[in-house]
């Protein structure tokens, strides 16, 4: 699968202007691990099962710029996941060579085939999916953690700087 960038997150809007003494490069690792850490966090509590989680859990990474950080998918899952899936009938089924397990809302585990003409009878019908913001939101949430500890670096270099000044 050709890698698709999901989103981008400048540091323009993040890094105050005259903090001369803060690393930008820095500030960008931190923010590329807080947006792994809460996408990842935000995966495993989707209703996926544990192997579609630790795929997709791999399946996205975070490249670092000059001036920027981007989220990049690497898994094929993450086109339906972001951009939603229709409602349709789902003939791919028709190929599998075993009984397709299925969890009833009961939490009883049963056995199906999908046929030609279950198919027919139009059986089988995806429910569809709306698009997620997963990546959106993960990445608020960093930034406003990222935001916060640059304002308390900020307020250490202050107070570090004044009682130096003051001696």
């Amino acid at each position: 699968m050709v890698p698709i960038t999901i989103t981008t997150a400048k540091l323009k809007p993040l890094f105050p202007q005259g903090s001369l003494k803060l690393n930008s490069e820095k500030v960008l690792r931190s923010l590329q691990r807080e947006i792994l850490k809460r996408l990842r966090g935000k995966i495993l509590q989707e209703t996926f099962s544990d192997r579609a989680k630790r795929a997709l859990s791999r399946g996205v990474k975070v490249q670092v710029g000059k001036n920027s950080i981007k989220v990049i998918a690497t898994h094929p899952a993450f086109i339906p996941l972001l951009q939603g899936q229709r409602k349709g009938q789902m003939t791919w089924l028709t190929k599998a060579r075993a009984p397709i397990p299925i969890v009833t809302d009961s939490g009883k585990l049963i056995f199906r085939s999908a046929t030609a003409k279950s198919m027919k009878d139009g059986k089988w019908l995806h429910p569809g999916r709306d698009p997620t913001t997963v990546i959106e939101k993960a990445k608020k949430e960093a930034r406003e953690v990222i935001k916060q500890r640059i304002a308390d670096e900020l307020r250490k270099q202050l107070r570090r700087t004044l009682r130096e000044a003051s001696r």
